[in-house]
């Protein structure tokens, strides 16, 4: 009797047992997704100016990476990148990107979307680094004119530690006007947030997650967010912004982890149910304690090798800083800014010249200056062009230029042959005043030819005006050369005339 009331009451205890498995809810899976954003070539940690130590750099952010797997398990992590990464140093821009890529294969990224800066090589180029990724590209929203994807992907479902993770790509509707026209000939960009809800509606029920890979910048995922429902999380791009946890916005958890590899973004995620039930996020810094990874830094080496040869040859010598930093050149003149314009405008004899300041992306330390040095401050291969402009089209360009202060604005000028002043309290569209050309008033309808870059001359940055000009010329020289030849000519760099653009309170 003893031994069967054991046995009755094993059978309860393991009814009971099975009764509460049933009735109790099972622990969430789990997937930590890392991200990166606007890395913009930088593959080696760097020194930001002011700062006492490097920090950044895909050698070191591989490092990271493969602690977060060891730790986690490399079955539960997402690995993922939202442009603007494979353009912007001399290492990729004298080789198409493919250093990138072949760093970024390395790394074993899941998935990337291109920004407005990939386009920068051409969509022949683009397209051939897309076939060198083991990873896809993903760009929605972005066809060709007979409907078919560019890059052959608008979404990927993969299953990670159990969860299926749908994964869109957006790339930045204004990608027309801020890379050469020539470079995305043929190809249109549809608006992102429109095509984002006809995508996630069709594979959400498919997916237990859904991220969408955004390089539309901040304020532009917000408004994602909030427009259209079923997605889970935006890894943002573009704007670089540093959000050091994630921010909720309609349900939606958005990540940015800033620029140039200086932080590992690390969002930890427990789904349930199709649905987020518990997160953790945080930017991991990229510092220069971090150790470099040993199989990166290899692939470095080669490339740099490779680089090193065309590069080494010193051009100049300065006594100064070059002021070539974002947040100056977008929203006032600067000695670079100066200097780069004076160089176009006397290499083609022209009355004025006028450039973006977004095209400038490298400053110049005192020192010997290298071919090394021009390429990093001018990484992208525009031309030199002359075009011939009515003086009261120069204002409406100079309107244009300034129509966004005090924002930082990739289309702001930076000028040559010109002066004039700005209200940037008065209404947009009348805050230029008292224009000069080679010191005297501009003469609204005289004609005046203009030294420029072929991306402005074809309307980049929104400049209609400029290409509504009459073209002289489209010289076909490279800026960067252009600014070599005249190292070469003047070892000794002179001190460009100012002030130039006098900001009027």
């Amino acid at each position: 009797m003893r031994a069967k009331f054991r046995n009755s009451s094993f059978v309860m205890v393991l009814v009971l047992v099975m009764l509460l498995s049933i009735s109790l809810p099972l622990w969430a899976a789990e997937i930590i997704i890392l991200h990166s954003n606007d890395v913009h070539s930088r593959l080696e940690s760097h020194l930001p100016q002011g700062a006492e130590k490097e920090q950044g750099g895909r050698v070191r952010l591989a490092t990271l990476v493969e602690d977060v797997r060891a730790q986690y398990g490399a079955n539960k992590v997402l690995l993922l990148d939202a442009g603007d990464s494979i353009h912007g140093t001399n290492i990729d821009n004298l080789f198409g990107g493919l250093p990138s890529i072949e760093i970024m294969n390395a790394m074993g990224y899941n998935a990337f979307t291109p920004g407005n800066h990939e386009f920068n090589y051409g969509q022949e180029v683009l397209a051939e680094r897309i076939k060198d990724a083991n990873f896809p590209t993903l760009a929605a929203n972005v066809t060709r004119e007979d409907g078919s994807l560019f890059a052959g992907y608008s979404a990927l479902v993969q299953e990670i530690n159990g969860i299926k993770v749908g994964v869109i790509g957006l790339v930045p509707e204004e990608t027309p006007i801020v890379t050469h026209p020539k470079n995305v000939e043929g190809l249109v960009f549809h608006e992102p947030i429109a095509i984002a809800k006809q995508v996630v509606a069709s594979i959400r029920p498919e997916v237990d997650l859904l991220v969408v890979l955004s390089h539309l910048g901040y304020n532009k995922d917000v408004e994602l967010a909030k427009a259209v429902p079923g997605i889970d999380v935006i890894v943002g791009g573009h704007s670089h912004t540093e959000l050091q946890t994630a921010a909720e916005v309609n349900g939606v958890l958005i990540v940015q982890s800033h620029e140039y590899a200086n932080n590992l973004g690390f969002l930890h995620l427990e789904v349930e149910n199709k649905k987020v039930v518990k997160h953790e996020s945080k930017l991991i810094p990229v510092t220069a304690d971090v150790p470099k990874n040993g199989k990166v830094q290899a692939i470095v080496d080669r490339w740099n090798d490779q680089l090193q040869q065309r590069l080494d040859q010193v051009v100049g010598k300065t006594g100064v800083n070059w002021n070539g930093e974002r947040a100056s050149v977008r929203t006032q003149e600067t000695n670079l800014g100066n200097l780069i314009a004076d160089i176009m405008r006397n290499a083609v004899g022209a009355d004025i010249a006028l450039t973006n300041g977004g095209g400038i992306r490298a400053s110049i330390n005192p020192g010997n200056i290298t071919v090394a040095d021009i390429y990093s401050t001018l990484p992208f291969d525009n031309t030199l062009a002359v075009i011939e402009l009515r003086g009261m089209d120069i204002i409406e360009a100079l309107e244009h230029s300034v129509r966004l202060l005090p924002e930082q604005n990739g289309g702001f000028l930076q000028v040559s042959g010109i002066a004039f002043e700005v209200m940037p309290d008065a209404q947009v569209g009348a805050r230029v005043i008292n224009v000069k050309v080679g010191g005297r008033p501009i003469s609204t309808g005289g004609y005046y030819t203009v030294a420029t870059n072929d991306f402005l001359a074809a309307g980049g940055d929104g400049y209609d005006i400029l290409k509504n000009g009459k073209m002289i010329a489209d010289t076909g020289i490279m800026l960067r050369d252009v600014m070599v030849d005249y190292f070469l000519d003047n070892p000794i760099m002179g001190f460009p005339v100012g002030p130039r653009i006098v900001i009027v309170k």
